[in-house]
């Protein structure tokens, strides 16, 4: 086992993704990989994350080859599997298969399953534009007496449900003053909103997350 350390790179420009989940800045070195922090950050099954974990060696053939991962994924469940992050057209790739073949075998053998993120999954839409949207809003200052009003608000609704202009309506609140908190409330996990299939608007359904 070895760790890989990121650095300034004449060939790789270091991006920073800020994390509100981790309390750190995640190094990714390409903006595919930036990116997929996105999932990772919002994806709520995942507890915690990190770039760059400690690699491994494995069996290429007759040679002893080293890798590192991309991201390290700690799952609520328990699992922690690492995910490679690579384009499509290297994905497609012959060489690139047998190598990640050998990889994954030996991530397996050592107790942790090997994911393969492309951009298909990374940049698929809507769903990124609304994480990039809620990363926009998502702060980690404790919750206000404007959080608190909105939630007291939608409570009052049936099913607890409504869209992002009645809860505004209701509320009192401007809309422009009124979506960042939506915003942030989403992005804490207190409220919930269809992400995957249509972008975050004034129209777009909110519940208090069961």
């Amino acid at each position: 086992m070895y760790r890989r350390k990121l650095g300034k790179s004449k060939v790789n420009n270091i991006l920073r993704f800020v994390s509100p989940k981790n309390g750190s800045t995640v190094l990714t070195e390409s903006m595919l990989e930036f990116h997929g922090c996105y999932p990772l950050e919002y994806n709520w099954k995942v507890k915690s994350y990190e770039s760059q974990p400690e690699g491994f060696e494995y069996f290429d053939g007759y040679k002893v080859r080293r890798y590192t991962p991309d991201y390290l994924a700690r799952m609520a469940i328990g699992q922690e599997p690492y995910i490679e992050v690579k384009p499509s057209r290297i994905a497609r790739r012959k060489d690139f298969q047998d190598r990640f073949h050998c990889q994954r075998e030996e991530a397996r053998r050592l107790g942790r399953d090997l994911w393969l993120w492309t951009e298909e999954f990374i940049r698929r839409q809507p769903y990124l534009n609304n994480l990039q949207i809620l990363h926009r809003y998502r702060n980690n200052d404790p919750v206000t007496d404007e959080h608190r009003h909105v939630l007291n608000s939608i409570s009052s609704f049936e099913n607890h449900e409504a869209s992002i202009q009645e809860l505004a309506l209701s509320t009192g609140m401007d809309i422009t003053q009124f979506l960042p908190v939506v915003y942030d409330l989403i992005a804490r996990n207190q409220l919930d909103a269809e992400l995957h299939t249509s972008p975050l608007n004034k129209e777009s359904l909110v519940r208090i997350r069961s």
